[in-house]
């Protein structure tokens, strides 16, 4: 508006300008007319002409001022014109923009959206294998635990199966032993009372000191024997605790 304000100053300027001009042209003129003519009359006539041709040139004028009264008020119904269409494409456009930017807007939180179901679906399975884990984690070391424990029981269990196939051995070589000693002192008992009574000369004078040799060694074998056979029965009661 002040641009409009400035212009219609300006043209007002000019136009006065250029009267002024044109009076001067006019006045110069007349006065030559004058000259020209001489003398009172030819100066009265030419006043009055001047005064007519002046009458045409401020009708002019006042035609002019006028013309440019409606040129500005054309001016600015243009302008009014002009702010409104401007104001409603930059409506339009602003719409467009926030339709866009809803469109975009609606968009990214779609994909927000998926994003967050895929990092809820990972936190998931991070889960899932987490226990996974720790369950297999737990198995393995009952695994290896229980693998220790067979191995120090088939340890011990080979110490007691060879302990145990010792005393056996042992146990069977005693009780041979027991087997051969039972004859023989039969027969030192009967050699040992013969020899008492003085009925033979054949039987040797230690046929008693070996009778009581032999008898000593029944004792001491059947004593081994007990233990032997205590030994097996514990070994057994160890073999039922390890579940073998």
């Amino acid at each position: 508006m002040t641009s409009q304000n400035n212009i219609e100053d300006q043209d007002e300027v000019v136009v006065i300008e250029e009267r002024d001009k044109r009076t001067h042209i006019y006045i110069a003129i007349a006065a030559v007319l004058g000259l020209a003519f001489g003398g009172l009359a030819g100066s009265a006539m030419t006043a009055s002409k001047w005064e007519s041709t002046y009458q045409v040139l401020e009708e002019k004028y006042q035609a002019l001022a006028q013309d440019k009264t409606d040129l500005v008020s054309q001016v600015k119904t243009r302008e009014a014109s002009l702010d409104k269409e401007i104001d409603a494409k930059v409506a339009t456009l602003l719409a467009e923009k926030e339709e866009a930017h809803k469109a975009e807007l609606k968009a990214l939180q779609a994909q927000l959206t998926e994003v967050e179901k895929v990092n809820i679906s990972l936190e998931s399975q991070v889960k899932e294998q987490k226990a996974t884990l720790s369950t297999t984690k737990s198995e393995n070391d009952k695994l290896n635990r229980q693998a220790d424990m067979q191995a120090t029981i088939f340890e011990r269990s080979r110490e007691v199966f060879r302990k145990e196939l010792q005393i056996s051995q042992e146990l069977e070589s005693l009780e041979k032993e027991r087997e051969s000693l039972l004859p023989k002192i039969e027969t030192l008992k009967k050699e040992c009372d013969v020899f008492l009574e003085g009925k033979s000369w054949d039987v040797k004078s230690d046929a008693c000191d070996r009778h009581d040799e032999a008898n000593s060694r029944l004792s001491q074998v059947d004593q081994l024997i007990e233990v032997h056979k205590m030994d097996l029965k514990q070994i057994k009661d160890i073999t039922a605790e390890m579940g073998l």
